[in-house]
């Protein structure tokens, strides 16, 4: 029986690029800015770019980091270390030296793949965690050159780990999220089915950082449908650029956070494009009804989901379909298809329909554990259920209402800040006695994060450019304090704990 046959028969991801470049070997795969790869090439690539991990050392169950931007190589990277059975850790590239190094010294992969822009980061962070890891360049590995050697792919059980994706946790440290094949799977199947692809037909832009859950999952839904990931830069958000970029590539299908989609309306208005947009979604933040409203208007013969879930969960979680989205405003909809969850007290009773308690979820895209964790994976899954750390309601129809979260976190432009991530690096500067931040929301980013702080001195108090100076380098700079507000003292409960709710309202 042929390869070709048997990876047919797997649920790995490499069997539809195999397909893939069968049927569809003239169909483009990946398309940048400078690059386009078919289906057929985009098979070689990562088949030659997995010689090159061969040869740097890496095995099946070895961690491969990748540091870097969107780019159509990117893709290449993730697959050929699946190829071999190795596990991919995608890391924020907007993570300083230090951050990066801790993740490095806590996943330990065999290599080290980093762009030309992350490449010193890279080693900045290889010196300060004194681990003698290869870098390789991105561009060189996943390059379209002949290799002499190609090896086989290695066929792995679904329940066998195929990425670590770090999120960060209220200590200040990351946390490494276990997601096997299997949990890919099901969210693929889910995506497939809510996002109404077309295989073989759609062009699906690939806006958000890859390394990110959802776009991640963005771009592996898209190799299994035969869907072309048209990718654009991950920095520096330009919403002209990006209609330009739809219009040209017959975009149909993409994901963006509410933010992002203002300004798409607002530019689209100002200068429309020909855009044959036919599916559209958005999460990380609640969108508004003048947006939606906005958004049909702009594209109306699109259809829109939203989509609640967390990097824990595969993305997956709860999602609200087009025609519920401005009847159930602010609502993050019923849960996923194979989704279980329920919502508890801190004893884990159910709570009554109407009343606020945490979402716990049981279903196949729940993570397997945390990385080198082994007490945090115990109080994630206490009482058999996966705790998402997120406060809500129902409605008397079932519908779900995110109230507030658990662990003290802002959105921001759909990237996660933990307060007391921020707090810890603040605490330590000279002129800052007691620190407590807290989100303020805000028209562009949905939330930013203010530094409320107790100086140690009222003769020299600290300004916001002291703070953002000493944060550097050691926090990536969408994490740092946009404003700063001083006090003599902070506002307590009756157990000495900052009411931040009271800072909240402040601010």
């Amino acid at each position: 029986m042929n390869l070709e046959f048997e990876l047919s028969r797997t649920h790995l991801p490499i069997a539809g690029v195999y397909r893939h470049a069968h049927e569809l070997p003239d169909r483009p795969a990946m398309v940048d800015a400078d690059t386009r790869i078919t289906f057929g090439e985009f098979l070689v690539r990562v088949q030659q770019a997995a010689a090159r991990l061969v040869a740097a050392g890496v095995e099946r169950g070895d961690r491969v980091a990748v540091v870097a931007g969107n780019s159509a190589e990117f893709p290449v990277a993730v697959y050929a270390a699946n190829y071999l059975g190795a596990i991919i850790v995608p890391v924020n590239f907007r993570l300083a030296a230090g951050e990066v190094a801790y993740i490095i010294s806590d996943c330990e992969p065999a290599v080290v793949i980093a762009d030309a822009d992350r490449v010193l980061t890279v080693r900045d962070a290889l010196a300060e965690s004194g681990d003698a890891v290869p870098v390789v360049d991105l561009a060189v590995l996943a390059a379209s050159t002949g290799e002499s050697t190609i090896p086989d792919p290695v066929v792995c059980a679904e329940t066998d780990d195929q990425a670590i994706m770090y999120t960060s946790g209220t200590t200040g440290r990351p946390k490494g999220a276990v997601l096997t094949y299997s949990n890919f799977l099901s969210t693929t199947m889910r995506s497939s089915a809510s996002w109404a692809y077309v295989p073989g037909r759609d062009a699906v832009l690939v806006a958000s950082p890859m390394f990110h859950i959802a776009a991640f999952n963005v771009m592996t839904t898209n190799i299994a449908n035969g869907a072309a990931s048209v990718i654009t830069a991950s920095t520096g958000f330009d919403a002209g650029y990006l209609l330009d970029v739809m219009a040209e590539h017959h975009v149909t299908r993409t994901f963006m956070v509410p933010a992002q989609w203002q300004l798409i309306i607002d530019e689209q208005r100002r200068a429309p494009r020909d855009v044959d947009l036919r599916f559209y979604s958005w999460g990380a933040a609640p969108a508004t009804e003048a947006l939606l409203t906005a958004l049909r208007e702009t594209f109306p013969e699109a259809m829109s989901q939203a989509a609640f879930g967390q990097t824990e969960t595969t993305a997956s979680g709860m999602s609200l379909n087009h025609e519920d989205s401005v009847r159930k405003l602010g609502s993050v909809g019923l849960p996923d298809r194979n989704v279980s969850v329920r919502v508890v007290d801190g004893q884990m009773n159910d709570v009554p329909q109407g009343d606020v308690g945490e979402i716990v979820y049981r279903g196949p895209g729940v993570m397997d554990r945390f990385w080198n964790n082994e007490a945090a994976t115990e109080d994630a899954f206490a009482g058999g259920w996966f705790h998402s750390g997120d406060l809500v309601k129902q409605d008397e129809e079932g519908y779900f209402y995110v109230v507030d979260r658990v662990k003290d976190m802002i959105i921001s432009g759909g990237e996660n800040i933990y307060c007391a991530e921020l707090e810890n690096v603040l605490a330590w500067h000279p002129k800052v006695a007691e620190v407590a931040v807290v989100g303020r929301r805000d028209e562009k980013w949905g939330e930013v994060p203010v530094a409320v702080v107790v100086p140690h001195s009222d003769d020299e108090p600290p300004t916001l450019d002291d703070l953002r100076e000493f944060c550097d380098g050691q926090l990536a700079r969408y994490k740092m304090p946009k404003d700063i507000v001083l006090r003599d003292a902070f506002p307590r409960s009756g157990t000495g704990k900052i009411q931040k709710n009271v800072l909240r309202d402040e601010v």
